[in-house]
């Protein structure tokens, strides 16, 4: 680990607040765009069993949850999972998670700034009858806008996009929560009982779409050096626990119409234009905070990585006392990749893919700091019980999920996501032998300076 990273360990200018925290987190959920593309999907699958469904997944999430809870007090320092791997397990598992960190958050926060891009043109379509003027009627345009957006809000400053995220995520909880009180008026306040005689396979399915509802913690955990590593994690407790109740009372309030369509058409159905217009800002918004908080969260990790010399140093300088060189590089791969993605696919297909790698690589960095809280709460295990208990319950969790999912993925998907893992492997292997011929260098070159 190089000096600066070593003096950085503890050190933390604690600028973002309880607060700050969760609405970041809160807005990494993309709550809108989650509920208007996986809960249409979960609705179909679980029916009027959905919000049992979707409490079953913030339940299931929540271990997870409890893991990043108890490992961010432990870590001042920047990186989030790639710190806690680095230090509770080794250097070389620590290197590989942070690698597959950045993919994940890649993917996962390319997936939010797709599904805003997508929402906000299916509605422009319906609402202008497919007569959208060029360079709108450019789905690859759209995700540009988004994806510019959310790339100068990270650039303008963590706490400017703190602020941000706050006002735009109340905006929000208050269309979300409005809807579902509007659904329960419609179906003149019938309530039911959710929970099902039986688990299918329809409820199965929808608890797994669902897991990636409230998760939004992974946005915040590498942002050490800017928060108090306390607030962390109970930011990330309080966000999935919030996200998850009001998506299960969103999900209840559609159960009660008998609801199992397609929630975007509902809605530009059943809404006048002003209306959709505000479904289409609230889309843009949506998509923009979800892209913004994994931009931070992959730039905090590009800096730590870089700063142990695992990727150029110039990355972790910063200026104006921002990592300015990780963000701007952070921000143009994600740009560039979901650009790209939309103008030789489709936004809906980018949506798709991405959405598919984040899962995948989600259940990958989660493993690893399951695993990260176990070694580190074994070494004192009298004190530590209820963490050796919460990690182990975390991996089954995560096992299950992993196992049950992965033949409902494409090949490529999955081929993508071991090939990206096995180059992370050859990376590290590739730098342990360099720096191992590096040394013998030096040592010959100072036996012979000598003879």
């Amino acid at each position: 680990m190089s000096s600066q990273a070593k003096s950085e360990f503890n050190k933390g200018d604690n600028s973002l607040s309880f607060v700050d925290l969760f609405f970041i987190s809160f807005g990494g959920q993309a709550p809108f765009i989650s509920l208007l593309t996986f809960g249409t999907v979960m609705i179909a699958e679980a029916g009027l069993a959905g919000p049992f469904a979707m409490l079953i997944a913030t339940f299931v999430v929540l271990f997870n949850g409890l893991v990043v809870y108890f490992l961010s007090k432990r870590y001042k320092r920047g990186g989030g999972f790639y710190v806690y791997a680095l230090y509770s397990l080794t250097p070389r598992l620590g290197l590989n998670t942070g690698w597959t960190y950045l993919i994940y958050a890649l993917s996962y926060g390319g997936t939010l700034l797709a599904g805003g891009a997508y929402v906000l043109y299916t509605i422009l379509s319906e609402v202008t009858g497919n007569s959208l003027i060029f360079p709108i009627s450019q789905q690859w345009f759209l995700a540009l806008v988004v994806c510019v957006t959310a790339s100068s809000l990270v650039i303008s400053g963590v706490k400017f996009s703190a602020k941000y995220a706050m006002i735009m995520s109340i905006v929000e909880i208050i269309a979300i929560a409005g809807l579902a009180v509007y659904f329960l008026y419609e179906s003149g306040w019938r309530f039911y009982n959710p929970i099902p005689k039986s688990i299918n396979p329809g409820v199965l399915d929808a608890v797994v779409l669902g897991l990636g509802i409230p998760t939004g913690y992974g946005s915040i955990a590498p942002l050490g050096e800017e928060a108090k590593s306390k607030e962390i994690g109970k930011a990330a407790i309080a966000v999935l626990l919030f996200g998850g109740l009001i998506a299960t009372f969103f999900f209840y309030s559609l159960g009660s119409m008998d609801f199992t369509g397609n929630l975007v058409e509902y809605l530009l159905g059943n809404f006048g234009f002003i209306v959709a217009i505000l479904l289409a800002f609230v889309a843009l918004n949506d998509g923009t905070l979800g892209g913004m908080t994994y931009i931070l969260a992959n730039s905090r990790t590009l800096k730590a990585m870089a700063e142990d010399k695992i990727f150029p140093q110039i990355l972790a300088k910063k200026r104006n006392d921002k990592p300015l060189y990780a963000e701007v590089t952070i921000a143009g791969t994600f740009t560039a990749l979901v650009v790209l993605l939309s103008y030789f696919l489709g936004l809906y297909e980018t949506f798709l893919i991405l959405g598919s790698l984040a899962g995948m690589f989600n259940l990958f960095i989660h493993l690893s700091a399951d695993f990260s809280l176990i070694r580190t709460a074994s070494k004192r295990p009298r004190k530590h019980k209820s963490e050796i208990v919460i990690g182990l319950i975390a991996i089954v969790i995560s096992l299950f999920v992993l196992f049950y999912s992965i033949p409902g993925f494409q090949a490529y998907i999955v081929y993508a996501f071991m090939g990206w893992i096995i180059l992370g492997f050859l990376y590290a292997e590739v730098r342990e032998m360099i720096s191992e011929d590096y040394f013998e260098d030096e040592n010959y070159q100072g036996k012979s300076n000598k003879t």
